[in-house]
């Protein structure tokens, strides 16, 4: 490996240590009022007398001392690049070896614990990053036992800095618990970015996660999971047990055939709920006659299933669509829980990953399902082929994981071609986008001084929202291409001013009749507005169903008392319009919006993005999911590309046909203001249920 070679790497090993280094003393200088507020609440709940004066001490130190732990801990890391030998616990040198005092003694045994949690918590991060450093040790890129990533090296860094706040066993204990509860959340992130930033620079990209996963999964963790669900499971079936007594059970299996029975019919003929609601037909077996006399551990089975499904159907998490699916798969899901005893502590049975695999793909689509979207439909698919075809065989779920693995990884190959011909096609054009935008901020501040002077206080909010998001886009658009005083701007202008007629209460029947007559010639306008802009066909019909709701009413305001009564109703503050700047392209077929921050509004102002956002942007790799709102439609978009630099990222979703590009200002400022919000991947959607139903069940007298 040539100096040549080995010197890029070198560059990449030392921003990535810059920027990791750099986020985590920025979260160390937010932390104290947190820190702070944790320990108030450690006191008013322990029960441990030393705890809560810990707690009293370390609350009264925190707000006078804490400025100094940031500033103790970028010298602590600035420090270690010169002592890159320096070790964690128990590998000190000879020379350094000492006795240690019984309160010093505490405190490394506490922080043994707490570094081990820490370094549990980044394993599915640092276990890549591991084999990624041994390459660029390989390439002499890093030196062999660099402890730059080390996640021991940072905590006693860490720990070193703590001491600014106190000294004192108790208190310093408690402070470094509760920041390793802060750390076990926050630095799988920084190693995540330094993983993605190797992979962009192609150092084992073979080891990149799968957009599938959802979270990451120990194996030891699964272990501990299943022991406790397995032992959860046995105090339930001994409590059964106890309750039936000496009651004389049923013949071979008699009970249990009759309930299979009694599936077989309900799957052949599901019972039908209303639209948006969900019936638990195994509430309804376990209430039958069938299920009267079935053993201990069936009728728990039969008890964890109602449960699971009650969980799954009245979760606000989980959209219609999905529960629509699972719903289809209740008497199957009991059926093979009843034949499989562990089927609950058995992450890895077959009928699990199908079930979960339905949260995997639910990723992608957020809380509103597309019925039309060709990942529904193969889901679809898979569900009536296992619920019609299931008679107790694994084989049948084997088959629609091979089937559903088949189909993501093609899906996922032509999504991969799909955004690499994008991003392409978008960094092409990066610096016409420049100097583009620089254009806009002019025609942005013409449009919104357009809107501003057509609205009026009394419109509705829904028609204030639309006039400052989309059709300000329209009107910018065509202020770009036509200028201020252009024809295409005027008719724009005038949609805009009609529009706002249209929701105004009509007192006389001259005026209902305009606005019959207006009306085609109104929704045609506003439709190719939205041609013009690249909106979905969701995004537009729910504002023209809202807009068909307010022009009826309108038409109805017949008394003069209700225009008077609407005006008071609407009375509210205007609030400032949108400072995002806003323009589309066509790229490959696909409509991009290119959203980024005026120069004039990046430094300051109320429209400034916050430092902990922009850190929560950096923090973002590819494959991570933004819901994006505009107008009261949400989006949910991927990260599919980030550029070199990292001043521009593409956010794209195969089920939609526009894409995202936006800098990562641009990205803080909507998540400050609530119109963008990262998607915080949770656990499967079955998963979650069968432990709060094992839970709910197990904690009954």
């Amino acid at each position: 490996m040539t100096e040549k070679v080995a010197a890029p790497l070198g560059e990449l090993v030392a921003g990535c240590r810059s920027q990791m280094e750099n986020d985590l003393c920025e979260l160390f200088e937010e932390l104290g009022p947190l820190l702070t507020q944790m320990a108030t609440a450690r006191g008013n709940t322990s029960r441990d007398r030393a705890e809560s004066r810990a707690a009293a001490s370390l609350k009264l130190a925190l707000p006078t001392h804490w400025e100094k732990v940031a500033a103790s801990l970028r010298a602590n890391l600035a420090a270690r690049a010169v002592e890159a030998t320096k070790s964690g616990y128990g590998l000190a040198d000879q020379e350094n070896l000492r006795l240690l005092s019984a309160a010093e003694e505490s405190v490394q045994l506490a922080m043994r614990e707490v570094l081990d949690r820490v370094t549990l918590a980044c394993r599915d991060e640092t276990k890549p990053l591991e084999r990624r450093i041994n390459y660029l040790v390989l390439r002499r890129a890093m030196q062999p036992g660099d402890k730059t990533f080390n996640v021991s090296a940072l905590w006693s860094c860490i720990e070193a800095a703590c001491v600014e706040v106190t000294t004192d066993t108790g208190p310093l204990i408690l402070l470094l618990q509760l920041i390793g509860d802060q750390m076990a959340i926050e630095m799988p992130q920084l190693y995540r970015v330094v993983n993605e930033a190797m992979i962009e620079a192609d150092i084992l990209p073979s080891l990149k996660r799968s957009y599938r996963d959802t979270i990451p999964v120990d194996a030891h963790e699964v272990a501990e999971e299943s022991t406790r669900v397995a032992s959860a499971l046995d105090r339930l079936v001994e409590a059964r047990t106890k309750e039936t007594g000496a009651r004389e059970m049923p013949k071979s299996g008699t009970a249990s055939q009759e309930l299979f029975n009694s599936l077989k019919t309900l799957q052949a003929a599901p019972v039908a709920g209303t639209p948006g609601t969900h019936t638990n037909v195994v509430r309804m077996v376990r209430d039958s006659g069938a299920a009267r006399d079935v053993k201990p551990l069936e009728a728990v089975t039969l008890d964890i299933v109602v449960k699971l499904f009650d969980l799954i159907f009245s979760d606000p998490n989980v959209s219609d669509g999905i529960k629509a699916l699972v719903a289809r798969l209740q008497t199957t899901v009991l059926q093979a829980a009843m034949l499989n005893q562990r089927f609950f502590a058995d992450r890895g049975h077959p009928a699990r990953l199908f079930l979960d695999s339905l949260s995997v793909v639910a990723v992608r689509w957020g809380k509103v399902v597309n019925a039309e979207d060709p990942f529904y439909l193969k889901l679809s698919e898979l569900v009536d082929k296992v619920q019609s075809t299931y008679d107790g065989d694994m084989a049948v779920f084997e088959s629609a994981n091979a089937e559903l693995d088949a189909f993501l990884s093609e899906c996922e190959e032509r999504d991969e071609l799909q955004n690499r011909a994008l991003a392409d096609a978008v960094l092409a054009r990066e610096e016409e986008m420049r100097l583009r935008r620089e254009a806009q901020a002019r025609a942005q501040k013409l449009a919104d001084a357009c809107i501003a002077r057509v609205l009026v206080p009394e419109a509705p909010l829904e028609i204030e929202e639309f006039l400052r998001s989309y059709w300000r886009d329209v009107v910018q658009s065509r202020i770009s291409q036509s200028g201020e005083e252009g024809a295409p701007t005027a008719a724009a202008i005038q949609v805009a001013t009609d529009l706002l007629w249209s929701v105004t209460p009509k007192q006389r029947a001259g005026e209902q009749q305009r606005q019959a007559a207006s009306l085609p010639t109104l929704l045609s306008e506003i439709n190719v507005g939205f041609d013009e802009i690249g909106s979905a066909p969701t995004e537009r019909k729910a504002f023209l169903d809202t807009l068909l709701d307010l022009q009826l009413a309108a038409m109805r305001a017949k008394k003069p008392g209700a225009a008077k009564a609407a005006k008071v109703v609407k009375a509210r503050p205007r609030v400032a319009g949108p400072t995002l700047q806003v323009s589309h392209a066509t790229d490959i077929g696909v409509r991009v919006q290119d959203i980024s921050l005026p120069v004039s509004d990046s430094l300051d102002g109320e429209n400034a993005p916050d430092r902990a956002d922009l850190r929560r942007v950096r923090q973002l790799v590819r494959g991570d999911w933004v819901d994006f709102t505009t107008a009261g439609q949400t989006r949910r978009e991927r990260l599919t590309w980030i550029n070199r630099s990292r001043t521009l990222f593409l956010f794209s979703n195969s089920a939609s046909p526009c894409a995202i590009s936006i800098t990562p200002e641009a990205l803080a400022v909507r998540l400050k203001n609530g119109t963008a919000q990262i998607v915080k991947l949770d656990r499967p959607i079955f998963e979650r249920a069968i432990h709060g139903a094992i839970k709910s069940l197990d904690q009954r007298p």
